[in-house]
């Protein structure tokens, strides 16, 4: 189990590496490509297994062909992870390093801390350290900062971009930028919006959960949203589990509910249920059909379950919900798939131009 959440926080790092610092990423996985030791292609198999397949493709998309064929040759080829604690820190330090190359002055503390903001943080903070703005906005990439510009006005932008031009990052600025971001971390955790979030989701309907998830995305901390998440595992997320955690709740579900939620459900939303409860053919799902077949022959049954989609999913998330929270590696699981929908759904609401 330790396993299992070390490989989510390990998840969570490489995702904000990236949203932050492209070139730095792309940079990481060239110097390992042309190394090929063993732990540098083994760091590259660990990254392709935890990352999700529309992050690895525009990582791999962002080389240059020799590179890209050199990825095609190399990687791919290892299945097995021997120690990934002792790999990751090897990828921290390789990405340090990838990072130093391009700003040798930079404490390895302070970018281990604008690794946690996210953009409303970057845009809170200049509000609140003004004279320390310009040395943060010198440390994030191009991108990102585009994003944090387009969101104020006129004013404050120029204020910014002269503060950012005249910075020189020096190791008193460097210091003073340190303590200024501890402190509003600090005081950040201290005013988590999770509970209130966790509260507001309860009575949402399971339809309208994206569009609150997707707002927040820009006012809150993906470590609030991710907690809220994990607690209240959002409709969206369903279609992401794995499998066997689907299997272990429909197993547990009441058949009758089983049924009738399956026969509101749309096409391709009842395959997703239907092949993680049983394989074709078993018993369990010759049960499962025949309780379906009962209400689809019955025509005002079956228009009745059309018009509860919405109150009979609601009914399964609060079952699954509560049977999750008592089962660590289903948490496990709803963990990394919320990981993946919030890097999905932040490319969506606000996507990251990739590095040249």
């Amino acid at each position: 189990m330790m396993g299992e959440l070390n490989s989510t926080k390990d998840l969570e790092y490489l995702l904000d590496f990236k949203l932050k610092y492209p070139d730095v990423m792309k940079d990481f996985v060239r110097r390992q490509l042309i190394s090929g030791s063993k732990e540098a292609i083994l760091s590259l198999e660990y990254m392709t297994l935890l990352m999700p397949t529309e992050d690895m493709k525009s990582v791999v998309g962002s080389l240059n062909d020799l590179d890209r064929h050199t990825w095609m040759a190399t990687v791919g080829q290892e299945k097995q992870i021997p120690d990934p604690a002792k790999l990751m820190g090897y990828i921290k330090g390789e990405m340090l390093k990838s990072f130093m190359a391009t700003r040798p002055l930079v404490d390895p503390e302070l970018l281990e801390l604008t690794l946690k903001l996210k953009l409303h943080d970057v845009l809170k903070f200049t509000e609140l350290h003004p004279a320390s703005s310009g040395e943060l906005l010198n440390l994030l990439n191009p991108a990102f900062i585009s994003k944090v510009l387009d969101k104020v006005d006129i004013t404050k932008m120029e204020k910014i971009l002269i503060a950012a031009v005249d910075s020189d990052l020096s190791p008193a600025a460097a210091g003073t930028l340190k303590n200024h971001l501890k402190s509003y971390l600090t005081l950040n955790q201290k005013n988590s919006l999770a509970p209130k979030l966790l509260k507001v989701l309860e009575g949402v309907e399971p339809d309208k959960e994206k569009i609150i998830y997707a707002s927040m995305l820009r006012s809150a901390s993906s470590d609030d949203l991710i907690e809220t998440a994990v607690k209240n595992c959002p409709l969206e997320v369903v279609w992401l589990l794995p499998k066997s955690a689907l299997n272990d709740i429909l197993s547990v579900y009441p058949l009758q509910k089983k049924a009738r939620l399956l026969v509101g459900l749309e096409e391709s939303e009842r395959q997703v249920l239907l092949e993680a409860s049983s394989s074709e053919g078993s018993s369990a799902r010759q049960m499962i059909d025949m309780e379906m077949k009962q209400i689809e022959e019955n025509t005002l049954e079956f228009k009745r379950c059309q018009s509860q989609r919405t109150h009979q999913l609601h009914d399964f998330l609060k079952f699954l919900r509560q049977h999750s929270q008592t089962n660590e590696q289903i948490l496990s699981d709803i963990r990394m798939s919320c990981l993946i929908w919030f890097s999905q759904l932040a490319e969506k609401t606000h996507p990251v131009a990739q590095a040249a």
